[in-house]
């Protein structure tokens, strides 16, 4: 669980990132944003790229927590898919709105690979178990391509209603047919 010092941080990490890109933004300007002196943020975090890490973190905490409320409500596995699987993407969809966000996430590997990669691993598990436990044909390639669509259409929506809508309809249909 993050301290109120460590929220300050990290959101004003995550705005200064957002808005300015990974280069542009200083430990001096993150310390003054977050209210902070810099020996404080220094005795939390080595450099800026540790920061950046921490940030990358905790939104990725934030987007299982998310994820993980909408696998476990009730409902059909059908609805319950789709509505994780749109609440990371519409996420993720708002954070690409910042072209240094879509930067940072170019250069993911070289800060936050490993966490990401965990992420998707959790994620295919949750699902393929899921529809296994449904007793869908092909648990594991109903889930890859599950997750391919979803990655597909993250990548060309225009909109975030496109991204809901078109997750949610191949979600459906990738079910229905694999029964």
């Amino acid at each position: 669980m993050k301290d109120q010092r460590q929220s300050q941080i990290l959101n004003a990490a995550k705005t200064l990132f957002f808005e300015r890109g990974l280069r542009a933004t200083t430990m001096a300007a993150i310390s003054e944003t977050a209210g902070i002196a810099k020996p404080t943020l220094y005795s939390r975090y080595k450099d800026k790229n540790a920061v950046f890490q921490a940030m990358v973190a905790s939104i990725l905490d934030e987007l299982w927590e998310l994820m993980d409320a909408e696998f476990s409500k009730s409902g059909s596995v059908e609805a319950r898919l789709a509505a994780a699987l749109v609440a990371k993407y519409s996420v993720v969809f708002d954070m690409l709105q910042s072209p240094h966000v879509a930067q940072m996430m170019e250069d993911k590997v070289l800060y936050a690979g490993h966490a990401f990669e965990k992420l998707n691993t959790d994620v295919a598990k949750r699902i393929e178990g899921m529809v296994s436990e449904e007793g869908y044909t092909n648990p594991s390639e109903l889930t890859h391509l599950i997750l391919s669509c979803a990655l597909g259409i993250h990548r060309n929506a225009r909109t975030r209603e496109d991204v809901a809508r078109e997750i949610t309809t191949v979600v459906y249909a990738l079910l229905a047919a694999s029964k």
